[in-house]
């Protein structure tokens, strides 16, 4: 990642023996398990002691306000509008002869600032060096994700890596999983797919994301999708009398995915029961309900004579008003059915072409949008990607999202930037393959690498994060012009910091 401002020294930091790091005690009190993973992280390369205060040489330090006075200096160096921004998981890595320092407002903030100086490091001869300068970065947008489909529990050692390794490198904090019917759920044991994870298997991914900040997005596709091509699944297979199209044979020939009736009185309390379940086994502070691509509405003697909207909006209600409603939650759904084809120029898998567009304005506005899109180019022309803006228009929260190039991730994103207002939260990857290819292509594999649909998830993502960070290219020393959304008077405060922005009070240090 390129950092919003770089400012180069000529004296540069040399350590000849193992260099001890000392990192403050505000983080290890506000995040002891991010804590633990700083601290591997850091101890590739040096001896990591978790200080309560400082003392002795500076050497290397790490901390949050009120950590150190030489951490409170290189806080209270930045400009204002550099303070406002470094709310966002912003870091400052500070590089002179006796110290390096990297400071932060937030324990986000002080571990992509590990993961950045890690990358300055030199090792030369068992000599440790780093470039003298000053490093101030910090995220363009806030939400910055992957959604990957579950298909089994082999895979867990490549959402493992994913999770520990991936998602730091590339600065993503969120992962979409989507589960459906891979749990091993205990409300309804019979809709469970073969080879489904366990809820030992969630706690275990919990811990890592807590640890790598991440945060982890359960989801069942609702409503629509209820099979795949010859397959369907086992919620319909275990009980036909959810199913919208009973009377079209299981192996459903000629339809391209079955739905669930919306207005089946058991239906609502059923899949309840397993939101709740994922939703507790995660810790989970956000829910997302899928509902792409439902082309069967409309169709079965309790829902024939309601318009499709209708349906549509009542199902997207009812699901909020259990996830949010009762549990205050937050709620995501896909895009593609509150789009139209018509007006819009997407194809009919992108937008609705059977009637659903009017539930935009049926559907509560907390609830978050992921608008995807994966076309660079519609009816011979550049994609605009128009939903971008008009989801902001209604009052929607809008998360684009990309796919299969890094083209489509590059229009994309840029349009997301172009159009952004505080509705606008991120940047989301999709992937739509098995975890393991797109986690060899990550790792370099050549073979999978050789696979153009892989190679081409694998530089979508790669520039997707990319631009989530960086941001567009800014005219030499100006500041992009968007600040975070609620933005607070003053730092975070913590049990130990007396930090105010005007004056740090500094914490004694004798230098030897």
């Amino acid at each position: 990642m390129t950092p919003k401002v770089h400012e180069v020294r000529p004296e540069s930091f040399r350590s000849h023996a193992a260099m001890t790091v000392r990192i403050g005690s505000s983080i290890a009190q506000a995040q002891p398990k991010l804590m633990e993973s700083l601290s591997r992280l850091l101890s590739d390369r040096f001896v990591v002691e978790n200080a309560y205060l400082f003392s002795g040489k500076p050497g290397i330090l790490f901390g949050l306000p009120g950590d150190h006075v030489l951490i409170d200096e290189a806080i209270a160096a930045l400009t204002p509008a550099m303070h406002m921004h470094m709310y966002r998981e912003g870091y400052v890595i500070d590089v002179a002869t006796e110290s390096v320092v990297v400071a932060a407002l937030s324990p986000a903030g002080l571990f992509y600032g590990a993961q950045a100086l890690m990358d300055l490091v030199s090792v030369n001869g068992g000599a440790i060096e780093i470039a003298g300068g000053r490093i101030v970065d910090w995220p363009t947008m806030s939400r910055r994700g992957f959604h990957y489909l579950v298909k089994s529990r082999a895979e867990l050692p490549d959402f493992e890596d994913v999770i520990t390794r991936f998602m730091p490198s590339f600065r993503l904090n969120e992962i979409i999983l989507e589960i459906n019917y891979r749990y091993e759920y205990g409300s309804h044991p019979e809709i469970r797919e073969a080879d489904c994870w366990t809820a030992d298997d969630c706690r275990r991914l919990r811990q890592l994301a807590d640890e790598n900040c991440v945060k982890i997005i359960p989801m069942i596709n609702c409503l629509g999708h209820q099979s795949w091509a010859g397959e369907t699944f086992q919620l319909l297979n275990t009980h036909p009398e959810f199913d919208e199209t009973p009377d079209i044979p299981l192996s459903n020939k000629d339809i391209y995915c079955r739905s669930w009736c919306p207005l089946h009185p058991g239906i609502n309390a059923f899949i309840f029961d397993l939101i709740d379940e994922l939703v507790d086994v995660f810790g989970a502070s956000s829910f997302h309900a899928g509902m792409d691509e439902v082309f069967i509405l409309s169709k079965c003697p309790r829902c024939r004579e309601i318009a499709p909207a209708e349906l549509f909006a009542r199902s997207v209600k009812d699901i909020h008003a259990h996830v949010v409603g009762k549990h205050g939650l937050e709620m995501l759904i896909w895009g593609d059915r509150l789009i139209d084809t018509e007006s819009s120029g997407y194809g009919e898998w992108e937008a609705s072409s059977n009637n659903t567009a009017p539930a935009i304005d049926l559907i509560p506005k907390d609830i978050v949008i992921c608008d995807w899109h994966y076309e660079t180019e519609y009816g011979g022309k550049p994609a605009t990607y128009t939903s971008v803006r008009e989801f902001q228009k209604k009052g929607l929260r809008v998360w684009p999202a990309g796919w299969k190039s890094a083209k489509n991730a590059q229009m994309l994103a840029e349009v997301a930037l172009e159009s952004a207002s505080d509705l606008m939260v991120g940047y989301l990857a999709t992937t739509w393959t098995s975890v393991g290819a797109v986690a060899g292509g990550l790792r370099g594999d050549k073979e999978r690498l050789a696979e153009n649909y892989i190679s081409g998830i694998v530089d979508a993502i790669h520039e997707g994060s990319r631009i989530a960070w960086e941001g567009a290219p800014q005219p030499s020393g100006k500041m992009p012009e968007r600040v975070p959304e609620r933005v607070p008077e003053r730092a975070p405060e913590h049990p130990m910091s007396k930090f105010v922005w005007t004056k740090a009070e500094p914490t004694p240090v004798t230098t030897t």
